[in-house]
């Protein structure tokens, strides 16, 4: 079938009789069935092995390819089938932000005043079929090395490693900075950074068999080797990717044995299916009314998960076209905007964002700029400018909710100053590929970031610093390139001491702020929902969902022979 990949006959089959098994109870689930469960996440005494459970999202997922998959709503997938050597703990909250071994044999030993990092690999690390054989320390260069070859939106993270800068010129396609001697793995970087080993654990850092790869160079999405707990059994664009228990993982494994996420589903659609019964979970924000009637609902309001996933919501400008390269228009729209309508659109699940920082995040602080609206200083600095009479733009965005929304309320205000912006929407799968092209030349649009780790590197260094270009994957939207704030940031990210790089953040969201490449409008929580069938899910720290960590639960015995007449009266 075109788009296309089967595993083996025998998992197919195994997952044919598994969804018979499992869906068609799910058919005739409403609220009376869903009560039979018991409520919440946390039931690990109903918990049981086995079972399908599927989850849908509106989009399509970007790539089944550790080094260019980087959308959020892709990432569980990503995860529960790519491992690297270290992993974060399984843990709700702050917790789960410490990292454990995963194909790693232990935490790395540091070296030469830290900047080499000594990685044993585990001999239990496997690749899943067709290889079914052990990861080598070679696997692990040969990834990382070819990050630079795909142009990984990932590469940028592994810059500080030596010799990556001779990769980027071209002089070399090696990274002399990482030697792998059978299953021990040695990583030199320029200089000490604190948050080395989060960026170790981020799939781009995933290993991948050279056999594979070089085989199917433009077709690795359809021919994915698993080094986690789930492998691919069948990856079909715009339709849904199955997942399968992977045999030769010797970690934790999942309790599912297989896991189907449904593409092209809007979220009204995935809010009926899942209280329906006809899916378990979903991958998106549930609408503000939904929640609502849901938390007032007794069965369902359980089932409602709702938590900072630190992230911020912003709207982005081409500082190098005309008119937003001038910093006085970026300001005048950063006037003109009620946050406070944000937060409605968002149904009160926000914060007003006067700051990069998201306030969950260590060493944030609310620095409430532009706390607007002020309409009279946004037309004056308009009029400073030169558009006393406003201009006309494109302004894009993906249709993911509640973005189209949000978007039309934006689109009401900046109309007051004349602004005329008219709304371009793209399905998310294809928009952040464009926006992320700087030959597209976006002046302005919507963009939204939720940590990779904890810590505010990841927003500044990865959305903001200037040095961080690329030609594609590209994540500063806005292409701004300012030396200063560049500088701000590098200082930061090499300075050990907690305290003065959490001073040193605050200063350089305030910079940023000032010249307004970004515009913050909202740090929101996410909203999911989940049928009370489903157990072990929370919002983890650093994920949207662990995949593996989830579970269906066994109905109560006097229960089972009713959900049975039910199906079949």
């Amino acid at each position: 079938m075109n788009g296309t990949v089967r595993r083996s006959l025998a998992l197919i089959a195994a997952f044919a009789a598994a969804s018979l098994l499992t869906l068609l109870p799910a058919g005739c689930a409403n609220s009376r069935t869903a009560s039979r469960f018991p409520p919440g996440a946390n039931t690990p005494e109903s918990a049981r092995r086995g079972g399908h459970a599927v989850f849908v999202r509106e989009g399509d997922q970007d790539y089944m390819d550790p080094a260019l998959s980087y959308e959020t709503y892709s990432s569980p997938v990503i995860e529960a089938v790519f491992r690297t050597l270290l992993n974060y703990a399984s843990v709700p909250g702050s917790a789960g932000a410490r990292l454990v071994p995963e194909l790693a044999d232990a935490l790395p030993e540091l070296r030469e005043n830290g900047t080499l990092y000594c990685f044993g690999v585990s001999k239990d690390a496997r690749f899943g079929a067709p290889l079914h054989r052990h990861i080598t320390a070679a696997d692990f260069k040969y990834s990382l090395e070819r990050l630079f070859r795909v142009g990984s939106p990932g590469l940028n993270f592994y810059r500080s490693i030596v010799g990556a800068s001779d990769v980027l010129a071209g002089r070399t396609t090696q990274l002399a900075g990482v030697i792998a001697r059978g299953d021990s793995l040695y990583v030199r970087i320029l200089h000490p950074d604190p948050v080395f080993l989060y960026l170790m654990s981020m799939s781009f850092a995933a290993p991948l068999p050279r056999e594979i790869v070089e085989r199917y160079s433009g077709t690795l999405s359809q021919h994915a080797v698993s080094s986690g707990p789930y492998a691919v059994a069948e990856f079909t664009p715009r339709r849904r990717v199955l997942l399968v228990r992977n045999p030769d993982y010797r970690g934790t494994p999942g309790s599912l044995d297989t896991i189907e996420v449904r593409f092209g589903v809007q979220t009204l659609n995935a809010v009926a299916m899942i209280r329906r019964g006809l899916a378990d979970g979903g991958f998106f924000e549930v609408p503000g009314p939904e929640v609502m009637r849901l938390r007032r609902d007794p069965v369902w309001r359980s089932q409602v998960d709702i938590a900072d996933g630190l992230g911020t919501t912003y709207l982005f400008f081409n500082v190098r076209m005309k008119p937003f390269s001038d910093v006085r228009v970026r300001q005048a729209v950063a006037w003109a905007l009620d946050r406070r309508a944000d937060v409605k659109v968002w149904s009160g699940r926000a914060a007003i964002a006067g700051e990069v920082l998201p306030p969950g995040m260590p060493g944030a602080r609310a620095l409430n700029c532009y706390a607007g609206p002020d309409m009279q200083r946004a037309r004056r600095l308009m009029r400073e400018a030169g558009y006393p009479n406003g201009f006309s733009t494109m302004f894009y965005g993906a249709t993911e909710e509640p973005w189209p929304r949000e978007m039309t309320v934006i689109q009401q205000e900046l109309a007051e100053i004349g602004i005329h912006a008219t709304i371009d929407l793209r399905e998310i799968s294809s928009y952040f590929p464009m926006v992320n092209d700087t030959s597209r030349h976006i002046p302005f649009g919507m963009g939204g970031w939720v940590a990779d780790y904890v810590d505010p590197s990841n927003f500044f260094d990865t959305l903001l610093n200037g040095r961080r270009i690329t030609g594609i994957h590209n994540n500063n939207l806005s292409l701004f390139d300012d030396p200063s704030v560049n500088d701000a940031i590098e200082r930061a990210m090499v300075t050990p001491d907690d305290s003065a790089r959490a001073r040193m953040w605050v200063s350089v969201d305030r910079a940023v702020m000032e010249r307004a490449p970004i515009v913050p409008l909202v740090h929101a929580l996410e909203s999911r929902l989940y049928h009370p069938r489903l157990g072990g899910w929370y919002r983890h720290v650093t994920r949207i969902l662990k995949l593996e960590d989830v579970y269906l639960k066994t109905q109560a015995p006097s229960d089972r022979t009713a959900a049975h007449v039910e199906v079949h009266s």
